[in-house]
């Protein structure tokens, strides 16, 4: 389909706020007459067409909800933030964002839980749901079921971060987890080449788990490291301790990991506790702990994928679609390596957006 121009293609186009964008194309509150002037001829070169429905619902409060849950509290909190980020944005034209994060008990249960909540938010009235659901998911055929159920009601889900099979998700808004993996093998064949690696994973059985492990294989092909092992902790905190003592005591000579989640931290930290030396450590996201693993040569580098921005993210796209715009499809953001020396300039929500 033929991507659409949004508010936000003319307001890069013009050098104007969104806010003043809409405010000529609407043609409500105060703006001068050579700004809309302008605004509007660039509206008409780009391909800009209000559409009826939209028109229709700025009249009303466009309701979106976000319903989230993961036993990482810092990963799920990071997206959270994003997607008030846009919230707030978006109040401006009468869009209001309700927030529901389920508080993590076991994956079946939020996933339950979940469900009952997204039939009683489109009982209340709602124009869109976003999902982010842990990637351990278990028995998804309520799920599954019940956005067949929106999609016939005209009630698009947008997935953040986690991709779930099987539901019928008109956007997608996620890492590139593909190019994630590759880095990391190759950050570790610098160091690595030629002996054992292993990556420590969510779930090897999880669609954006599989994404990093095939990337990663893609990399390294058969040449580059001597032996791969793969370990499972299903971000469970006993689990990723367990595993994580597991994984060294059965490969003495290990030389480099890759961990592809959250719970990475927590690996890294048992890690320094037994005192193991001389390894490689790859680790994922930027949360408390990172800046000081760095700091200890805990973990040598980061694959940042910036659940803020993705978080902020969905919420513009799904806006976009209702209103619209494009916005279809998946919407992968490009990790990014961070060290020692630049993970400050990362710290604090602005300089991730």
């Amino acid at each position: 389909m033929e991507s659409k121009a949004t508010i936000y293609d003319i307001a890069k186009a013009t050098g104007f706020s969104a806010v003043t964008v809409h405010r000529a194309l609407s043609n409500k509150g105060r703006i001068s007459p050579k700004t809309k002037e302008l605004i509007l001829k660039t509206a008409k070169e780009l391909g800009y067409k209000a559409n009826p429905a939209a028109q229709g619902l700025h009249r009303q409060q466009i309701k979106l909800s976000a319903i989230l849950f993961c036993p990482v509290e810092e990963y799920v909190d990071a997206i959270i933030k994003g997607i008030a980020a846009s919230g707030a944005e978006l109040e401006k034209y009468n869009v209001s964002v309700d927030i529901h994060k389920i508080p993590y008990t076991a994956s079946r249960e939020c996933l339950h839980t979940a469900c009952t909540l997204i039939r009683e938010i489109c009982e209340e009235g709602c124009h869109g749901i976003i999902l982010f659901l842990s990637s351990m998911l278990e028995e998804t055929e309520e799920l599954v079921a019940l956005a067949d159920e929106l999609a016939e009601k005209n009630i698009p889900i947008a997935t953040v971060a986690n991709d779930i099979p099987g539901i019928r998700s008109v956007i997608h808004v996620g890492v590139d987890a593909r190019m994630a993996g590759s880095m990391a093998a190759e950050l570790l064949s610098f160091t690595c080449t030629g002996k054992d690696v292993a990556l420590l994973v969510t779930s090897n059985t999880s669609p954006v788990n599989m994404e990093y492990i095939s990337g990663f294989r893609a990399f390294a092909g058969e040449h580059v490291f001597s032996g791969i092992r793969i370990y499972e902790h299903y971000d469970d905190r006993e689990m990723v301790i367990e595993t994580t003592k597991r994984m060294l005591t059965e490969n003495p000579g290990l030389s480099g990991i890759y961990m592809t989640t959250a719970s990475s931290a927590l690996a890294c930290r048992c890690i320094l506790e037994m005192e193991k030396k001389g390894l490689t450590v790859i680790t994922t996201d930027l949360l408390t702990d990172t800046p000081e693993l760095l700091r200890q040569k805990a973990a040598c580098a980061v694959i940042f994928q910036n659940p803020f921005r993705q978080g902020k993210n969905v919420v513009r796209f799904l806006y976009n679609y209702i209103t619209g715009g494009s916005s279809t499809g998946l919407h992968l953001i490009s990790p990014e390596i961070l060290l020692s020396s630049n993970v400050t300039a990362y710290l604090g929500e602005d300089n991730r957006s």
